[in-house]
């Protein structure tokens, strides 16, 4: 799908108050409202949707799609926040999400501790998750999968190819080289309805990412 852009007016940039980025993020979930995310360390481009649950270190983004629906969630390092701007689109945005029905979820009790917590919360929600790690040239590579376990250092997930295909065993990736962490998405839903029941992994490897 083409990225859809639009001239950027200064104008239409509504900037928070707060100083610092946590700050901004906390104005962002207390007004409910469209924004968009940078991550300028981790990954071109933006991320827009509704900020839903703040911790000290991360956040839960309700991502909004072109479709003007809520597709998911993703969570972030706030570390790795480099901007947060209300969206330039906001009149839009709000107008066309009331126009699709879509409310802002909510997902109480949902922990944002760290990277094993957030991907627990997240297993518990859906039957897929995406661990999005980080890579050099790529900026994030994703992983989608089901969480079945974890180490003293890592996720273990087994799975799934773009073919809805369940690998037979699993892998280890470790909390220091996740960027973000997605789940919800309409597309992972299909693809678990798809794939179906997953097969009893074999051990985990030696594989880490």
């Amino acid at each position: 799908m083409a990225t859809i852009k639009h001239h950027r007016d200064s104008s239409n940039i509504v900037q928070f108050r707060g100083r610092g980025v946590r700050a901004q993020l906390r104005e962002a979930l207390d007004a409910r409202a469209p924004v968009q995310l940078a991550r300028e360390r981790v990954a071109p481009g933006w991320v827009h949707g509704s900020i839903i649950g703040l911790s000290a270190e991360f956040c839960l983004v309700a991502e909004v799609s072109d479709a003007m629906h809520f597709d998911g969630f993703l969570v972030v390092a706030v570390s790795d926040v480099s901007a947060v701007e209300q969206d330039p689109g906001r009149e839009f945005v709000e107008k066309a999400l009331l126009m699709n029905a879509a409310t802002i979820p909510e997902m109480p009790g949902f922990r944002l501790d760290d990277w094993h917590t957030i991907a627990e919360s997240a297993a518990a929600h859906t039957p897929l998750v995406s661990l999005n790690m980080l890579d050099e040239e790529d900026g994030e590579v994703s992983y989608i999968g089901r969480l079945t376990g974890t180490e003293h250092d890592a996720l273990v997930l087994q799975e799934v190819d773009p073919n809805a295909h369940w690998y037979p065993d699993t892998g280890a990736y470790e909390f220091a080289g996740i960027g973000s962490i997605g789940f919800g998405t309409a597309y992972m839903l299909l693809l678990a309805r798809i794939a179906g029941v997953p097969p009893v992994p074999a051990p985990a490897g030696e594989f880490s990412a």
